[in-house]
């Protein structure tokens, strides 16, 4: 979504509202938008993400959210897959559970969100979905992981 028209909409008003100011404070007013176009167009982002945070609490189930495309946002829109689309999960063998550990776990409420959908899609729990997320990760071999820690190193990127 191309922002600029918003923000050259901005512009317009301004010098539409100073049209009638001296030639100094007209020049200031733009030099002042200019400075002020990154925090507006933040803002602006800012105003669609929550927009789509409020769609998506709104759907039944589907999540819509903006991903940055360069510098411009872009809307994504993921649809709950139907109950004859949704694909066998992988549920991996119990091997170590001779007794259950109880966690407390804060997610981000838009990772909760998205959490939640995929546990629905895939016909689970969001509890045995968490758990199967966690034991898939396990099975990943350490240097098949970016970010692991060994001993006072860490490995990956940023």
């Amino acid at each position: 979504m191309d922002l600029t028209p918003y923000l050259t909409g901005l512009r317009d008003d301004l010098a539409k509202a100073t049209a009638l100011a001296d030639d100094a404070t007209r020049a200031t007013a733009d030099r002042l938008l200019v400075a002020l176009e990154p925090a507006l167009r933040l803002r602006l982002i800012q105003a669609l993400a929550d927009a789509a945070a409020q769609l998506s609490a709104e759907l039944d189930g589907d999540l819509v959210d903006i991903r940055m495309d360069g510098a411009d946002p872009a809307w994504n829109v993921q649809r709950r897959a139907a109950a004859s689309e949704v694909e066998p999960t992988l549920v991996l063998p119990e091997v170590e559970d001779a007794g259950i550990a109880r966690i407390t776990l804060r997610l981000p409420d838009g990772v909760k969100t998205r959490a939640d959908a995929a546990a629905e899609a895939s016909g689970q729990s969001l509890n045995t979905w968490i758990v199967n997320a966690v034991r898939a990760q396990l099975t990943i071999p350490p240097a098949g992981r970016s970010g692991v820690r060994t001993g006072r190193h860490v490995t990956g990127w940023a």
